[in-house]
């Protein structure tokens, strides 16, 4: 196992090539590292007859490992699109002849359907298609609902390749077999957003120049073939993994009763108090896999999320409430209040940046709440949480407020250690992430 402390700071965060099997098939760009959770899993001495819990699980760094190393794990997550690839990337007991039958099924039926509607597409002489299941020719080149489109952020996708994506999707949506169709959904996920789009990442999502088209059918055989490349490799792994799209606040509301004190340890990552908007990052591929329709389902999507930027902060929201009697987080509610005034800032969004800092922690705050009753005795927990300066420069010391909260619920502060440095957008200064270290008492 690799030693972290051997890595340098500004590759701690990056895949080393071993881990990139399984793990890279879709990633989170906000994400932390497999090296990371082999770290802690390690530290907290975890094996097979324990279970680990991520309430945070985005696209399933923490439950792949686990999968990877035979440990049960359960992940929850709220971004809708993140939770399908942990869910699929953790399902990797698959018949290998049988992806492979039905990649040849995808290759002809699209191939096929692109010649009827006069679509170019550039095809590989190194994949030969097995003729085993006939090719479906779809009737009319499908098309994104109005509604759907509106969701999209302007310049995100260009006609051609949305033409194709479409077109390739409604062909895997014809495949019976469930597990066999997200596998393949997945890998046109990973298409979408690193060869269809007009996306970059920075790690802000940003629109790029727009590509008038691009080589579909090569791309998707190339990265379907390395997926079952991993499945062949991992099939073996029969280890039980239970991903569930939800609210991590309320942690009670998706895990069953059975599990109440067995969880015996939590390694995540939270989203982190700032203006990132966590489904934006996301929101082009899913919305092309039909995750979201309209604008209104995004809301509903929106509000499963821990409260951290003023996108996704509602009038009906009361989280901040419950951590009203903590004088250091209303110092810096205050301090930012202030700041603003004084800048005479006066948009919305930045009016909202005191509730943002008050609901995020408050919403922190129940979910350590919620979450308590299923963890063994002394479980150890790590939360993996940045310092922050993204509102008028006020300094937000995550890790140590949330250690506050925690040591108001009964769990005990261990550590907090620092992961490594990062740049902070705003200001061009260092700040830390940290990984806080909580024991359950």
């Amino acid at each position: 196992m690799v030693n972290i402390e051997s890595i340098s700071n500004g590759r701690k965060n990056q895949m080393l090539p071993e881990d990139v099997p399984i793990h890279g098939w879709y990633q989170f760009v906000l994400g932390y590292p497999p090296h990371l959770v082999r770290h802690y899993l390690s530290k907290f001495n975890i094996s097979h007859e324990n279970i680990i819990l991520d309430p945070f699980c985005g696209t399933g760094t923490t439950p792949v490992e686990c999968v990877k190393n035979g440990i049960p794990n359960y992940g929850i997550d709220a971004n809708v699109m993140a939770c399908f690839a942990s869910r699929t990337k953790t399902n990797i007991n698959l018949d290998t002849s049988d992806l492979n039958k039905y990649l040849s099924y995808i290759f002809n039926s699209t191939r096929l359907s692109f010649k009827k509607f006069g679509i170019s597409d550039s095809l590989s002489a190194l994949f030969v298609p097995s003729q085993g299941i006939k090719p479906t020719i779809i009737d009319a080149v499908p098309e994104l609902d109005p509604e759907a489109l509106k969701v999209i952020p302007t310049g995100f996708i260009s006609e051609k390749p949305l033409e194709k994506v479409l077109i390739i999707r409604q062909i895997i949506e014809t495949i019976e077999d469930q597990q066999i169709q997200d596998f393949f959904r997945l890998s046109l996920a990973y298409l979408i957003v690193s060869k269809a789009g007009n996306v970059g990442f920075g790690p802000e999502v940003y629109r790029k120049k727009p590509k008038e088209d691009f080589e579909a059918l090569n791309c998707l055989i190339s990265n379907s073939t390395r997926m079952i490349h991993d499945v062949e490799r991992f099939h073996h792994v029969k280890t039980k993994s239970t991903i569930i799209n939800g609210d991590a606040r309320e942690v009670d509301a998706y895990l069953d009763e059975s599990l109440l004190g067995q969880v015996n340890g939590v390694i995540t990552s939270p989203p982190y108090p700032n203006e990132k908007d966590y489904t934006r990052s996301t929101r082009l591929e899913t919305v092309l896999l039909g995750f979201i329709s309209n604008k209104k389902e995004l809301r509903q999507r929106k509000e499963l999320f821990l409260r951290s930027n003023s996108r996704n902060i509602f009038c009906t929201d009361t989280d901040g409430e419950y951590v009203r009697d903590f004088a250091s987080i209303e110092a810096i509610a205050n301090e930012i209040e202030e700041k603003r005034i004084s800048l005479n800032k006066t948009s919305g969004f930045e009016k909202l940046y005191p509730k943002i800092v008050r609901h995020y922690f408050g919403g922190m705050l129940l979910h350590l709440k919620s979450l308590k009753p299923y963890l063994a005795p002394n479980a150890k927990l790590a939360y993996v949480v940045g310092d922050q300066m993204s509102f008028f420069r006020t300094q937000i010391p995550t890790a140590e407020l949330l250690g506050e909260i925690a040591s108001s619920l009964g769990y005990k502060v261990v550590d907090i250690e620092l992961w490594r440095t990062r740049l902070a957008t705003a200001t061009k200064m260092q700040i830390n992430e940290n990984v806080l270290i909580l024991e359950n008492q």
